[in-house]
């Protein structure tokens, strides 16, 4: 009889038990292949991972998260301690969700990365949309750290409260890459000129897509030159794909019938077995993706070396399709890194031309005058010259030609004074011979000027002049229009492939039907001016000597700055080589507001300060027009924050040096309007 009890009670103690968990639904007791025990969710957009799973499952995955919108962290260089859950918000390009609307504690958080230019940004940052603090989120993303904490990166859709935000429509497995070849171009270019270092590069009709890993190619600014770059790196997981893909096209009525770009590798001996990069013709058939790998001859096997590379598409005449550029790789730790530059449509190179027809509008064309260190009307206020230019006596005519200094790490421009042009159609000429017995190369091209005096996105021709020698001078002509009066600078490239000594005569710039407006702008701005005319550090991302770029906000004007240091460590930067003769150094120069800091600037390789000393040391105490926050740095400045210095025994070697070393407390510093005369 008390056998027949037991057999009872524990049948009845299974049926309470079963019925007891009947009404919870069942994925949540259901762990996917793979899955961390315990986790809530499978990671899908019905059934998305909770705040603890994802917290759990930071391997690269591709899934779905689900939390309240709490907050933001408002300062990448301390996380911890900028963790904000109430407005006002400045912070875009992140989101804090938790499992709780009334969270603040950051530690509960999954930290969700916002990439700029894209739709979720727009939506969903909390600085232009508060309102949506404390609502419910489900986002797709990468599932792995993003400033320090579990996060969710490289997020590509998401739902506010159930509804579909942007462009959240799952993936299409016929369409993986999201293509639409319903609007063809003939013609396009990508130089990357925009990019923001290690931010995912976006530009409008051209897809960046992270197929597996949650990586996608990425802006990156070295030595001032701009690039994308793939790798997997310091990820997560084991497993990636990306993709960078041209707008559509058709094959017919593109230049050549190719499509030409510059490739690079890093980390070539190591990784080669775990990474690569391949090309491919991508088309749409009855709305499924076709692949077609195609044949690139001398794909780059020397680190740090550019090459330039051509897809041939001959055999696809007739079809509108795409280029796509494929990396893969699986490995996080010994992982190759694939860059690339210059796409375009066309061959990248060019030949032998004749000067435009017309009204010509250079007054020194020739380079034969010359006033301290640089050609009449060939040295612009903004950052579109970035060459160090010599007098040559080596000439095609006249007396002197310029020479343009090349550099294999870095594209350099020969830029001329800014000029406004009428609407119409230029022809921009000159010729090109190598300075020494490497061949050299070139790019005519322009950029437009804003009203703030910053160079836009720069418009060059899409041939390349390549392997020019030093026994011949080789014409090259570019032809472009303008469809409205137009600030511009006129730039010559010296690409960093080869990156040798160009030499440069006779340039042309003739019109038919445009012309200059009021005659061009000489670059000798007076008194305290906002712009440098020195090249500062460009992108947000701090160097290894605690030094970046950035913006300033003064009176609505946006103007490049150098960011020196964090709280707690100094930063330091070393300007570019002075001009020999220079006497005067005049910049803005703030601290952190409410904190109390040190800037030391100083003269080395040659030179003093008005009264002998080498160095000046300046107190930041933040008071007056303190920087918060992250850049753009919105600034006030008062007349203390402005130091202008007179200098004496400068040398073509001399270098200027700010250093936030010797500061005891606050060890960072806004330097803007570095002027050097």
């Amino acid at each position: 009889m008390k056998k027949i009890l037991n057999a009872l009670f524990l049948t009845l103690l299974a049926v309470f038990t079963f019925s007891s968990c009947s009404d919870v639904p069942a994925p949540y007791d259901i762990l996917g292949e793979g899955d961390v025990p315990g986790l809530t969710g499978d990671g899908t957009k019905e059934n998305p991972y909770s705040i603890e799973a994802a917290q759990q499952k930071q391997d690269g995955t591709i899934a779905w998260v689900q939390g309240y919108i709490v907050g933001t962290v408002e300062n990448y260089e301390d996380p911890s301690g900028s963790a904000k859950f109430a407005a006002p918000f400045t912070a875009k390009n992140n989101l804090l969700i938790a499992a709780s609307a009334t969270e603040t504690n950051v530690k509960n958080c999954v930290c969700v990365q916002l990439s700029s230019g894209t739709e979720l940004y727009s939506k969903l940052n909390l600085a232009e949309n508060a309102t949506n603090l404390g609502h419910i989120l489900a986002i797709q993303g990468s599932l792995e750290k993003f400033y320090g904490f579990p996060g969710v990166k490289s997020t590509t859709a998401a739902t506010l409260d159930g509804k579909d935000v942007g462009g959240s429509s799952e993936t299409d497995p016929d369409n993986p890459l999201g293509l639409d070849d319903s609007n063809p171009v003939n013609s396009f270019s990508a130089t990357f000129d925009d990019a923001v270092n290690n931010n995912d590069y976006l530009l409008a009709n051209w897809y960046n897509v992270a197929v597996a890993g949650g990586r996608r190619w990425q802006g990156k600014v070295f030595n001032a030159d701009k690039y994308i770059q793939a790798t997997s790196y310091n990820a997560s997981g084991s497993s990636f794909e990306c993709w960078f893909v041209t707008p559509a096209f058709k094959v017919d009525e593109i230049a050549d019938k190719t499509v030409s770009f510059k490739c690079a590798v890093y980390n070539y001996a190591t990784a080669a077995a775990n990474s690569n990069l391949e090309v491919y013709f991508l088309k749409l058939v009855n709305g499924k993706m076709e692949s077609n790998k195609l044949t690139i001859d001398g794909m780059p096997t020397t680190d740090n070396t550019w090459v330039s590379l051509e897809a041939k598409l001959d055999s696809y005449a007739g079809q509108t399709g795409f280029v796509g550029f494929k990396y893969t790789s699986t490995s996080s730790t010994d992982a190759l890194s694939y860059r690339l530059d210059d796409i375009q449509a066309g061959k990248g190179q060019g030949g032998g031309e004749t000067p435009g027809e017309g009204t010509e509008l250079l007054t020194n064309g020739g380079f034969e005058n010359w006033a301290d260190g640089y050609p009449t009307g060939w040295k612009s206020t903004s950052t579109a010259s970035s060459a160090t230019l010599e007098q040559s006596t080596d000439k095609r005519s006249g007396t002197y030609s310029v020479l343009v200094k090349g550099d294999p790490s870095s594209n350099k421009r020969l830029g001329s004074t800014e000029m406004t042009l009428k609407a119409g159609t230029y022809v921009f000429s000159a010729y090109f011979k190598a300075a020494t017995a490497d061949k050299a190369g070139a790019r005519l091209g322009y950029v437009p000027i804003g009203d703030d005096g910053i160079p836009g996105n720069y418009v060059y021709d899409a041939d390349y002049v390549n392997d020019i020698t030093n026994t011949d001078w080789v014409a090259k002509s570019y032809t472009f229009t303008l469809t409205g009066e137009q600030k511009v600078c006129l730039v010559v490239m010296n690409p960093k492939s080869p990156g040798k000594d160009l030499l440069i005569d006779d340039a042309s710039l003739k019109t038919e039907d445009g012309g200059i407006v009021g005659g061009t702008e000489e670059p000798e701005p007076e008194g305290k001016v906002y712009t440098s005319n020195i090249a500062l550090p460009e992108g947000t991302s701090t160097d290894a000597n605690k030094a970046s770029g950035g913006k300033v906000v003064v009176e609505g004007q946006e103007y490049p700055i150098l960011k020196l240091g964090t709280g707690s460590a100094l930063g330091f930067w070393n300007s570019p080589a002075l001009k020999a003769g220079a006497s005067k150094l005049s910049f803005f120069a703030v601290g952190w507001t409410g904190k109390t800091g040190q800037l030391t600037v100083v003269i080395e390789n040659g030179g003093t300060f008005e009264g002998g000393a080498t160095s000046k040391v300046i107190p930041l105490d933040g008071k007056t027009a303190g920087a918060a926050l992250n850049s753009p740095f919105t600034i006030t400045p008062a007349d203390t924050d402005y130091y202008e210095y007179a200098m004496s025994g400068i040398t073509a070697s001399s270098t200027i040096k700010f250093t936030t070393d010797g500061a005891t407390s606050d060890k960072r510093a806004i330097i803007f309007g570095i002027n050097i005369k």
